[in-house]
């Protein structure tokens, strides 16, 4: 980029930044702070009045930019979403769908957990295979990278737990940007059969989290399964306010959290994971954080965040920004990918809580921006010279790259995010969640 494209980019960044700035206190949301729209925006709901079109304050989202979606919404209600229509048309086939779906619970899986209880959550780790030497191919044998059909099964319950999550996003987005009650009333019937209906409802931990057979009833990497926690909560905070998610509701789904979160700190294989070396122990860092957050212990989270992270970047990412630990794997760009997802999430919940890990660095140049700045040029066309068994999609990184594009003034970030999406550029709901970065200097 030459310096005028640069320098427009940048000043175009700004403006941004401060059209979509002015939020406060516990709403203010991930990426670019962004204000509540004029009142002229918001005074034109359709008849009768839907509660996603009165309240212009940001959702309390930490992962969905909340900022960018009520600036979307208030432009919905004002019929001004014109920018936004391709995204918004295919969130709305995706949520009249999602009304028929589910429930999902994780007392429908067809194997029971060795404690006998069907609420407890159970998974089979993917890159475990039946040993062919062995009769009954016990003790499952590890091929990295290589996934096991066997997880997927009806015996297990990642595969429910994965289409809840996701399936309870798409119906609270819909509902939040459309005002259409009927999306928040299935989102809350999905979220109780998961976590708050007596007869259906998880128990709040992973003993059995990818479990391998043979090996162990449960692994600590079965705490990588619960960031699908994540999805779920900025969905129930989207619902916040409808006739489908209660007030008892949401107490009850972050006393659920709460607990969840008590597990993460005590039990021995939830701090196992926080012991590991590579993106598992960033991934219970965002998940603890993120949880914490939702369930209402700010200042936890704020501190946790300013002990543990400087930790994992000092430790996980080199000065030139690559990640060895992630490299060294057969998927050696997904995983890179990954935990800076992870750590992506991490600076997120930063803004929320005054601790900038976008552009923190340790003493040495160790930072989250070194890693962006490693990964981009493969984004944007640079061949990987590393092992990589399959073809990747990563196009759920697209939102942290437009974040990343604006906090950095970078418009090869933003690029980058625009080759991963693909011939869905227009229609992803990355539109939606993420703020668009200005387009490059004529």
């Amino acid at each position: 980029m030459n310096l005028h494209a640069k320098a427009y980019f940048i000043i175009q960044s700004a403006l941004l930044a401060a059209a979509l700035s002015g939020c406060s206190g516990g709403t203010k949301q991930a990426g670019t702070p962004a204000a509540s729209p004029p009142a002229s925006e918001t005074a034109k709901p359709e008849s009768p009045p839907q509660p996603a079109a009165i309240s212009a304050a940001p959702p309390a989202t930490y992962v969905m930019n909340g900022a960018v979606l009520s600036v979307i919404r208030a432009k919905v209600a004002a019929g001004q979403s014109a920018e936004y229509k391709a995204a918004l048309d295919q969130l709305k086939r995706e949520a009249d769908a999602a009304l028929k779906a589910g429930p999902f619970t994780v007392t429908a899986k067809t194997s029971v957990p060795p404690s006998g209880d069907k609420h407890d959550y159970m998974s089979m780790a993917p890159y475990w295979w039946p040993d062919p030497s062995k009769a009954d191919g016990r003790p499952y044998i590890q091929k990295d990278g290589q996934t096991n059909p066997e997880r997927d099964s009806d015996k297990y319950d990642a595969v429910r737990f994965g289409k809840m999550a996701g399936t309870v996003e798409t119906l609270a987005l819909a509902y939040y940007l459309t005002g259409q009650e009927p999306y928040a009333v299935q989102a809350g019937k999905l979220l109780r059969a998961w976590f708050l209906d007596a007869a259906t409802k998880m128990n709040p931990n992973m003993n059995f989290g990818q479990s391998v057979p043979g090996r162990a009833d449960g692994r600590k990497e079965g705490v990588l399964d619960s960031r699908h926690f994540l999805t779920t909560s900025d969905a129930a905070a989207l619902l916040e306010g409808s006739t489908g998610w209660s007030k008892q509701d949401a107490e009850g789904y972050r006393g659920w959290l709460s607990q969840y979160v008590k597990w993460l700190k005590e039990n021995p294989l939830a701090l196992q994971e926080k012991k590991t070396a590579n993106n598992h122990s960033t991934w219970y860092d965002a998940i603890l954080t993120g949880l914490m957050l939702h369930s209402g212990d700010r200042e936890g989270a704020a501190a946790y965040l300013k002990e543990s992270v400087p930790k994992r970047i000092a430790s996980q990412i080199d000065k030139d920004g690559g990640q060895p630990e992630e490299m060294k794997r057969t998927r050696s760009f997904h995983y890179p990918v990954f935990n800076l997802e992870a750590f992506s999430m991490l600076a997120l919940y930063g803004q929320k809580t005054g601790f900038d890990l976008w552009k923190y660095e340790t003493a040495d140049g160790k930072s989250i921006k070194k890693a962006f700045d490693y990964l981009v040029p493969y984004f944007n066309g640079k061949p990987w010279p590393h092992a990589q068994i399959k073809a990747e999609n990563e196009a759920d990184f697209a939102a942290y790259l437009r974040e990343a594009a604006i906090i950095y003034g970078d418009r090869s970030m933003a690029e980058a995010a625009d080759k991963t999406l693909g011939s869905a550029k227009a229609s992803s709901r990355v539109n939606l969640i993420a703020p668009q970065p200005p387009k490059a200097a004529p």
